[in-house]
């Protein structure tokens, strides 16, 4: 219970931080990243990992998962991200992915990452391998948010992620 407080007390205070792009973006004319800056030029940012809330929570997972990554946004759709994270069985992950983001619902962007990752021993015994992921994104002029849905398939057991970012240009 304490994870899903920190997680809304988290979520609630990134949402405060941006709401004054929302408010801007929603009376703007132009239907791409409002408050983001110049959608011509690239941003970078730091992403500082985030936390889970998984769906069995019943089995003792690592809902604090905190890293650092870098994520290159090349457009409003386009984003490579790479990092490391302590995962979700109490392991290190690695990981790098391209963000499709082809969608924009106001504010928030909507796609899937897709990459490759590691740590995990119920897959691929922790080696690598391929996964994607819905992903939803808002972006305000300093600070973001990534969530993600993670289905529970096979050996998977699914989750809600959210992953905190501060852009350095």
């Amino acid at each position: 219970m304490k994870t899903l407080y920190c997680i809304c007390s988290l979520a609630s205070a990134c949402m405060m931080a941006l709401a004054p792009g929302w408010v801007s973006a929603a009376t703007n004319d132009t239907p791409k990243v409002a408050e983001s800056g110049d959608t011509s030029k690239s941003q970078i940012w730091v992403n500082l990992g985030g936390f889970s809330r998984h769906f069995a929570s019943d089995k003792g997972y690592n809902e604090n998962n905190l890293g650092l990554g870098l994520e290159y946004r090349t457009s409003p759709e386009i984003a490579y991200m790479a990092g490391a994270y302590y995962n979700s069985v109490y392991k290190t992950t690695s990981y790098a992915a391209v963000n499709w983001q082809p969608w924009q619902l106001g504010p928030v962007k909507l796609g899937a990452a897709l990459g490759v990752m590691n740590g995990y021993p119920s897959l691929a015994n922790g080696g690598s391998f391929f996964a994607a992921l819905p992903l939803a994104t808002v972006e305000g002029r300093h600070f973001g948010i990534n969530v993600g849905v993670i289905p529970s398939m096979g050996k998977v057991d699914g989750a809600v992620i959210i992953q905190f970012k501060l852009r350095l240009n």
